[in-house]
């Protein structure tokens, strides 16, 4: 881009002391002409380095998230294909659910026993009523059926617990898509065994709702940046084309910056300094942001409200970025 600047103010020198003859080939002419042009482009540089910067490290992120079941147990089918996108709620795979089945039944049919004890308590509590009352019974008889009856419930309201907790089991042994999104590197396969265990994960999900291009800025030009301005996108997989977005955040920190509990003195020996800030943008075309694969890179300009006469600098140059993606290398 600067040697396009160059270019122009060359071509304008053609303009002003061949075409035209506005001004006469003299030393002191061509020397103060040269001087105004380096320190205009000078300025002009400065200005949108400062206020319109650019970034060729674009690169889209998603969240990425482990599908860690439930419920252990036997993998008895997988619907999915690799990368396939599917909905929230889709099933990604399914654990047999035989066992959580046959552990509801027998839940259930303890439920039924212990309702059908409560019954017998309740009845056996009213006639020892009547019988107390006809001085036929002693009030011990009595308070042995209440203590049934207290004991039948007892036993009724654990089991209905139970009986939750079962039916929670068999529900979560299908395991369902959180967000939209695509699963990659897809090696499970009916047969085998998943657990609890999040280090166990089966597979990884893709979320195509977190849809973020990060970026990085100097310290110096990322200050002028703010939430909200606007920018343009290109992407080297999709070459001859602009995306508008927004900047949504400002990382102002640095992985070099952060310190850990320790018995040592922070020491930065051996590390590399950077004063570069992340910077996180969105698109505007939501669609376009979903089918772009995760890791696609580009480049960025942004436009801040301070750059305003140096904008059209970045917009032509994000645009001959666009298409010189025609000629980027295999």
């Amino acid at each position: 881009m600067i040697a396009f600047i160059s270019i122009c103010y060359g071509l304008l020198y053609f303009l002003i002391f061949n075409k035209f003859g506005l001004l006469k080939k003299t030393v002191g002419n061509i020397c103060s002409f040269a001087g105004v042009g380096v320190v205009m482009i000078g300025a002009i540089i400065f200005m949108w380095y400062t206020f319109s910067p650019m970034s060729g490290d674009a690169r889209m992120f998603r969240y990425i998230l482990p599908i860690v079941p439930k419920v252990r147990g036997e993998v008895v089918s997988v619907p999915i294909e690799p990368l396939q996108m599917v909905a929230a709620g889709e099933t990604l795979f399914q654990i047999d659910p035989e066992p959580f089945e046959i552990s509801i039944r027998q839940i259930e049919g303890q439920v039924r026993r212990y309702e059908a004890e409560l019954r017998l308590a309740e009845v056996n509590m009213e006639r020892a009523s009547k019988l107390l009352k006809m001085q036929s019974a002693a009030q011990i008889d009595m308070d042995t059926w209440t203590a049934n009856r207290d004991a039948a419930q007892a036993a009724i309201d654990s089991s209905e617990a139970q009986l939750d907790d079962a039916r929670w089991q068999l529900k979560k042994s299908t395991v369902v898509a959180p967000y939209e999104g695509y699963v990659v590197n897809l090696q499970l396969r009916p047969g085998a065994v998943v657990t609890t265990v999040p280090l166990a994960s089966p597979m990884a999900f893709v979320s195509s709702e977190s849809n973020l291009i990060l970026s990085s800025l100097s310290q110096s030009a990322a200050r002028h940046v703010a939430v909200g301005d606007a920018v343009d996108l290109v992407f080297t997989s999709v070459p001859g084309q602009t995306f508008s977005g927004k900047i949504l955040r400002i990382v102002s920190a640095g992985a070099q910056s952060q310190l850990t509990a320790s018995n040592q003195l922070p020491s930065l020996s051996g590390a590399r300094v950077t004063d570069r800030w992340a910077v996180v943008s969105q698109l505007d075309d939501e669609e376009f942001a979903r089918n772009l694969p995760q890791g696609a890179g580009g480049s960025i300009a942004i436009y801040t409200a301070k750059g305003k006469p140096v904008h059209v600098i970045s917009k032509v140059a994000i645009r001959i970025n666009a298409w010189l993606g025609y000629l980027t290398a295999p």
